[in-house]
């Protein structure tokens, strides 16, 4: 009489063999990818439609600059004055002083504005300056 014999062994390609194992990752990896992406999207969308939303702790504020420069030889110096309202009552502005034609700084100065609207004073400027004069801009608010 015939004896049989059965043993169970693995099949790599039926249920539960390798091909499942990397299904897994596989799936796993799009999750995490997608997860990813809308965290990274979450980030930059309030950023690139410019729609101004504060960041935490932040002062909202308006403010204006103007300046002027004077050489003398191979010196200058910039005249900045300028004004800033917002819902504090101290601010700390940083005003660049850009080169018009070539967009270089030639000169930079911070100026702490407190329980008033207007600051001002001299800096002093790289010279020579370009024959298309100078601009100002307010380079960061705290």
């Amino acid at each position: 009489m015939p004896t049989h014999e059965w043993t169970l062994a693995e099949d790599p390609y039926g249920g539960g063999g390798r091909g499942t194992s990397k299904k897994a990752l596989i799936i796993a990896a799009v999750i995490m990818g997608v997860t990813g992406l809308i965290v990274v999207l979450g980030f930059l969308v309030p950023t690139l439609s410019g729609d101004g939303t504060p960041k935490v702790g932040s002062k909202p504020y308006n403010a204006r600059v103007e300046c002027q420069v004077n050489t003398v030889g191979g010196a200058g110096t910039v005249t900045v004055s300028g004004t800033i309202t917002g819902d504090s009552s101290r601010f700390k502005v940083t005003v660049e002083v850009l080169d018009s034609a070539t967009k270089q700084r030639i000169g930079e100065a911070t100026f702490d504005v407190r329980d008033t609207t207007t600051f001002g004073g001299t800096t002093p400027a790289q010279a020579p300056v370009g024959p298309a004069g100078i601009e100002c801009r307010i380079a960061k608010v705290a």
